[in-house]
């Protein structure tokens, strides 16, 4: 910043000679004077000043409208809210602005010492006057006249107390005069007099502030908070984020159901399997006649949560009405996609990796191949994003933009030439990814190799299919340990190299495999409402007694350090949204506390298949909306 280019900014009590004296600094040349008084003082010397001495400089004078004391605490934060909006729009750049604290009364000196502090400034300084003439009644007296203040000047007895720079604070440095606007009542002879309409910059400030000192209380637990965004909670809302999540309390529940969320383990073909929303998807067929006939296959009457599990073949059969019969045709897919779509947005999931099977829904009849397939289903959920922050940016009551992306599978079999179908996704998977590049938009970003498990089908058998898929940087997830032991989770860790498993249950089994897991920072997706349903575990109070093989390792695993999230698997399957199995999650594992469930959520963030600068606005994105238990919506 040139001198040339510099801003002074003073207050004005009783006293107008202090402003030329002000303007008077060493090594200072100011191309504009902007003085900030109340109703009363006469400002006539300041106006002579500056048409005689300095007639190049720019001088606009602004009074309080209608504030002639200091009278109560109300009068000086009235003050207070249009000091800040004056420098703003006075000096929008910090480096510009020179602070004079001399003028007004010590309130009014201490205002701007604060805003200089708040704001920036390239210079604080005060100035002083020798009582160097004598008045009729023999008293010394300050110089109060321009002649006087000129004579003072050359004469010595003006001193300069220069008090340094002032960096501003990070979170209004940038402020701009939109921001925090000034209104302006009337002008008359060059006086402005102006008003602010609300406090809203003081509220900001007493908001920096409270955070600051939040943030300075929790210093000590900063690294063992999940987001950073905690550290500027008051006590009592740490206090309660410690406490255990309690799934039967009406608060936990409708706190659960306004997180923000992510899912990184979702089958598409899993979704809309019964019900109004199977009625919607087959409605949008383009062959209506072609359509399978609908199975009367019913899950038992204590479902979702089962007495007993009914094992991996029984569940999947509950899908059979949304199965790929269905979805090759092309109209029901896209309605498929789109209801998901929707169902995402109403969990406030802010991201989600959706898997899907795009050669199990090609048709060779229609001449419709997987990549055609696999272009409908990517089209449809990146319409369907376009829409949301179209909706979001017109409406900001609306749900946030949930970002898609998609995994492949490949799936291993029982007999039968399996291997070919997992190679055709996987090279599909490969071009997709080379294909639709723009990490903003829906993409596949990683392959899933599912399906059947024994120690037949563990993935060390597929090590050759893989090498493409890591070469070309695609993400790997594997279904392991879900039916197999932990043999099949150190197959996936150490041959396939796995970046996330799926469900490994059986990973309890290997405690030194699971110390590996840990240190490697692999991700575990785990599905509490499906592993329920097909293995079976303790809920409630009858974990404490149940035999370890009964209960459910999440809370175990969290708490040596694991990456474990918490997904849904088969939303219609399992008739289960992504609120409600964080919910059993506490009743698998009761003691659970909110800040784990909140640590969880970072897992699934920290685990996702996204970019480095992706994943950081995700983050901030996510800390950002994390409601407290006293911020419930109105009923």
């Amino acid at each position: 910043m040139s001198p040339s280019s510099s801003v002074l900014l003073i207050s004005l009590g009783t006293s107008p000679a202090v402003v030329p004296e002000a303007f008077l600094l060493p090594e200072a040349r100011f191309q504009a004077v902007h003085v900030l008084t109340t109703e009363k003082p006469d400002v006539q010397l300041i106006r002579d000043y500056f048409a005689t001495q300095a007639p190049g400089v720019e001088l606009t004078i602004t009074r309080v409208a209608g504030f002639e004391d200091f009278a109560s605490e109300e009068d000086h934060f009235r003050f207070e809210e249009v000091l800040y909006r004056w420098v703003i729009a006075s000096a929008p750049a910090p480096a510009s602005r020179f602070f004079c604290i001399s003028g007004g009364f010590k309130t009014m000196s201490a205002a701007m010492q604060k805003a200089a502090a708040v704001l920036g400034a390239e210079q604080v300084f005060h100035v002083l006057a020798d009582q160097y003439l004598q008045g009729p009644s023999g008293r010394m007296r300050f110089p109060d006249t321009i002649e006087e203040v000129r004579a003072a000047a050359d004469g010595g007895y003006l001193k300069w107390i220069r008090l340094g720079p002032e960096s501003g604070w990070p979170q209004l440095r940038l402020a701009k005069p939109d921001d925090y606007p000034l209104t302006t009542d009337r002008e008359e002879l060059g006086v402005r007099w102006a008003r602010s309409d609300d406090d809203h910059f003081r509220k900001r400030l007493h908001e920096i502030v409270e955070r600051s000192h939040h943030i300075a209380r929790a210093w000590n637990i900063l690294p063992d908070l999940p987001f950073t965004e905690l550290a500027t909670w008051s006590e009592a809302d740490l206090a309660w984020l410690h406490q255990p999540l309690d799934p039967g309390s009406a608060l936990d529940r409708d706190w659960v159901s306004r997180l923000p969320k992510v899912e990184l383990h979702s089958h598409l073909g899993g979704f809309a399997t019964s019900g109004r929303l199977l009625e919607q998807v087959r409605l949008a067929a383009e062959c209506p006649d072609s359509l399978p006939p609908l199975r009367a296959f019913e899950p038992t009457l204590d479902w979702p949560i089962p007495s007993q599990p009914i094992g991996l073949e029984l569940y999947r059969h509950l899908g059979d009405n949304n199965g790929s019969a269905l979805l090759r045709d092309p109209g029901c897919l896209r309605r498929q996609c789109e209801l998901l779509y929707q169902h995402l947005l109403g969990q406030r999931l802010h991201y989600a990796e959706i898997r899907c099977s795009p050669a199990n829904y090609a048709d060779a009849r229609r001449n419709r191949s997987p990549w055609e397939v696999l272009t409908d289903i990517r089209g449809a959920f990146q319409t369907a994003m376009e829409q949301a922050s179209e909706h979001r940016g017109s409406d900001a009551a609306a749900p946030q933009p949930c970002r898609v992306t998609l995994v492949i599978i490949g799936t291993r079999q029982l007999g039968g030439d399996f291997r070919a179908g997992i190679s055709r996704h996987l090279a599909l998977a490969v071009t997709a990814a080379e294909h639709w590049c723009d990490p903003k938009t829906c993409r596949v970003v990683g392959v899933d190799l599912a399906g059947f498990e024994d120690a037949s089908t563990r993935a060390h058998y597929f090590r050759e299919e893989f090498t493409a898929v890591h070469r070309c940087g695609l993400a790997l997830t594997v279904h392991a340990g879900e039916n197999d032991d932990a043999e099949g989770i150190w197959r996936a860790v150490f041959d396939l190299n796995a970046r996330r498993l799926g469900h490994a249950l059986s990973l309890a089994q290997s405690p030194e495999l699971l110390r590996s897991v840990t240190d490697r920072g692999i991700g575990i997706e785990m599905c509490p409402y499906a592993n329920l349903q097909i293995r079976g575990y303790s809920l409630d109070n009858k974990v404490a007694d149940a035999e370890p093989k009964d209960r459910y390792p999440l809370l175990d695993y969290l708490r040596a350090g694991a990456r474990v999230t918490v997904n849904t698997d088969n939303i219609g399957i399992s008739a289960a949204t992504l609120t409600e199995n964080l919910l059993l999650a506490a009743r698998l594992g009761p003691g659970l506390t909110r800040l784990e469930l909140l640590r969880l959520q970072r897992h699934a963030i920290d685990a996702a298949f996204l970019n480095a600068n992706d994943r950081i606005l995700l983050t901030q994105q996510f800390a950002g909306a994390i409601p407290r238990y006293h911020d419930r919506p109105p009923r």
